[in-house]
């Protein structure tokens, strides 16, 4: 970063402001990760004076974060100012239902004084807009709709009308009694788990996490021709993992990523849409899973470790078939040779790196792209293998809780961190690994306090479910409409999980889907974690699916593409996720293992999928032929589907030994002397 920078940096206001956002950011981060990383040691509150604390703590976090440094309007300026008003609105709530806690719950329990009223007003009413402020109104608008939903209940038709619910009940019943509504058991889940691994994937970005994975990506990359962009998937399904939202993984990951394959021959849509699919598919790759892998443990009454081991070849599957189209779909547009020396970093968070710069005076990246080697990448990689190994360690060998674990975790980042830079780095000093660390705070709370509003305004949705009943209502109706038949109830099920997603975070998605519709699965006798998968996986394939798709919309913003060709080609990368969850429903050895079903049924998925790809990308080498595709295509239904005829096993192997035969013809990866003598060969 160049002095010339600096000034002028320093002289834009709308610089000043960011700088100053991101120092309030930091001091907050500081305070409230001290805050919640002392409860996870020591339980010094009651658990729901803690959900309080936290969803107040929260809403003041996200109304920094919605903070618009560089407002364009008199509306825009008016709206930030509103935005922290009700930041500190909401914290001064909840100072006051924190210190009245003991009257409340022990003392008056079920009598309350109109100012704890008017308080639990102040925190519903706070919570939506500023969740509105940080993700746009669908969410909020979720949140109000079912407020008056609940409300004039009977005036609504058929299925949806009840006998309504009073103001002051549903004041009472979503925040003063705790324990449900806006401070419900998925607002602990936010409290406890989600906030500490969001804490945790701060410290990470903050020590480098993102530009290592585009390094790790790079070395990947070398080994194949389309390595530049596999680096795309493999950064995006690190970070997807950790930060738990495809819209911020899209934004960090694609504003170095989507720059760069473009500048080297990518088309501008391909390029957005490899990073829209790799950043949704993020959250589903265990050990961390985004923050939905918490919820769906609470929900279903699973440990963690069990949810991460369900989900692990799933996610090895969607991944092995994205990579796959990336690859096909590079040969088939063309890019560029690219000495990953000469690779740049300086679009990776740049505002936010010019600004924690102004603050701190300090300008040393955090790794270098030069001398990528092996060995190099392990010394900068002991800040992230270190504190994940911890994570692994003491949940899988020590079988310690997730809680307890991410504790650990946060801790043991620091000191290797110290090591990794302080100790093994040149042009690199303690005044710099002081700063990265205050960062992380701050980047712990960017993560976590948007996800802890969108679950606030989820958890008012859900209260308002609960004290209606149209959760029940609602799944027996879906049992209605599909006949009893299994494939049309999974089909409305997509659908339903479809349109409730658009335009929401994974975690808030996942929620108001799963809600509604597992129970209609789990009573048409699908396994209840198998359901929750199910709908997770079309949660989070909501953010590539138009009219909304987010991480399109992010995604075709960076690159200058249109929005509906990104979309287009996302859905084509990522078809054989849409196909995926009927899949481990169909052969559910692929989430509940048993040997040696799980490993022959994931090998077959496998050619599956290949065979999805090549027909739909319509590249080996050159164009596949129409018949050969829709061959591929029909095997690729055999494989995956044939549970359903009898003989599956042997029609199963036959299609497998078809479509390798198909693809080694048509990719000519047979002896020549054998190509020459099939159909299509030069003569």
């Amino acid at each position: 970063m160049t002095e010339t920078a600096d000034t002028q940096t320093e002289q834009s206001p709308a610089a000043r402001r960011r700088m100053i956002k991101y120092g309030v950011l930091i001091v907050l981060g500081v305070l409230i990760a001290g805050y919640h990383l002392s409860y996870v040691r020591t339980f010094f509150v009651e658990q729901n004076q803690h959900r309080l604390i936290h969803v107040g703590t929260m809403t003041l976090g996200a109304a920094v974060v919605a903070f618009d440094v560089d407002p364009q309007t008199t509306k825009q300026r008016i709206g930030n100012y509103i935005g922290l008003l009700e930041g500190f609105v909401g914290v001064g709530a909840t100072l006051y239902l924190v210190l009245g806690y003991e009257r409340m719950v022990y003392e008056q329990l079920g009598v309350y004084t109109t100012t704890d009223m008017l308080a639990g007003l102040l925190m519903m009413v706070v919570v939506l807009d500023v969740t509105r402020r940080v993700y746009g109104p669908i969410l909020s608008v979720v949140g109000v709709g079912g407020l008056a939903y609940a409300y004039w209940g009977p005036y609504f038709p058929g299925i949806l009308n009840h006998n309504g619910v009073s103001i002051n009940r549903l004041i009472q019943g979503l925040t003063i009694e705790y324990g449900s509504g806006l401070y419900g058991v998925i607002t602990g889940v936010s409290a406890t788990y989600i906030i500490i691994f969001m804490i945790f994937a701060g410290m990470l970005e903050a020590y480098g996490a993102l530009d290592y994975f585009l390094q790790l990506g790079t070395i990947v990359g070398r080994r194949i021709r389309s390595g530049l962009a596999q680096m795309t998937v493999v950064a995006s399904l690190g970070m997807g993992s950790i930060n738990g939202s495809a819209a911020a993984n899209a934004a960090t990951t694609g504003a170095f990523t989507i720059p760069l394959l473009k500048r080297h021959g990518l088309d501008e849509d391909t390029a957005g849409a490899f990073e829209s699919v790799a950043s949704s598919g993020g959250q589903i790759m265990p050990p961390i899973m985004g923050a939905a892998a918490f919820v769906m443990a609470q929900i279903t009454g699973n440990s963690y470790l069990y949810i991460i081991v369900v989900g692990a070849l799933p996610a090895l599957l969607f991944y092995f078939s994205v990579a796959v189209g990336v690859h096909l779909t590079t040969m088939k547009e063309g890019i560029e040779e690219v000495d990953p020396t000469q690779l740049e970093l300086e679009s990776v968070s740049l505002q936010r790196e010019e600004a924690v710069a102004q603050l701190f005076g300090r300008s040393t990246d955090s790794i270098s792209f030069d001398n990528l080697t092996v060995r190099n990448l392990v010394v900068e990689g002991i800040s992230l293998w270190v504190p994940v190994g911890v994570l692994l360690y003491t949940m899988i060998i020590l079988t310690w809780d997730p809680l307890y674990a991410g504790f650990w975790a946060v801790a043991s980042s620091i000191p290797a961190a110290f090591i990794q830079s302080v100790g093994l780095r040149d042009d690199y000093d303690l005044k710099d690994f002081g700063v990265d660390t205050l960062d992380g705070f701050g980047r712990g709370l960017e993560n976590a306090a948007p996800i802890g509003v969108a679950i606030g305004v989820m958890n008012i949705f859900v209260g308002v479910l609960n004290l209606t009943g149209f959760t029940q209502v609602f799944a027996n109706s879906l049992l209605s409409l599909s006949g009893g038949v299994t494939v049309v109830l999974l089909m409305l099920t997509m659908v339903a999980a479809l349109l409730f997603g658009l335009g929401m975070p994974t975690v808030a998605a996942y929620i108001t889907a799963v809600l509604l519709i597992a129970p209609a699965l789990a009573e048409a006798g699908i396994p209840l974690l198998a359901a929750h998968f199910f709908v997770f996986y079309f949660a989070i394939l909501s953010a590539i699916t138009p009219p909304v798709a987010i991480a399109c919309l992010v995604t075709s913003r960076i690159s200058g593409g249109s929005f509906w060709e990104t979309a287009r080609r996302s859905l084509i990368l990522a078809a054989p996720l849409f196909v995926l969850p009927y899949v481990f429903v169909l052969n559910d050895s692929l989430l509940f293992w048993e040997f040696p079903t799980t490993a022959t049924t994931f090998l077959v998925v496998l050619v599956g999928f290949v065979a999805m790809a090549v027909a739909l990308v319509n590249h080996l080498e050159g164009s596949v032929p129409l018949p050969v595709r829709a061959a591929l295509l029909a095997l690729a239904a055999v494989l995956l589907f044939a549970p359903l005829v009898p003989a599956a096993g042997v029609l199963r192997l036959i299609a497998s030994v078809l479509v390798i035969g198909l693809v080694a013809w048509q990719g000519k990866y047979l002896p020549e002397s054998v190509q020459a003598k099939l159909p299509g060969a030069a003569r």
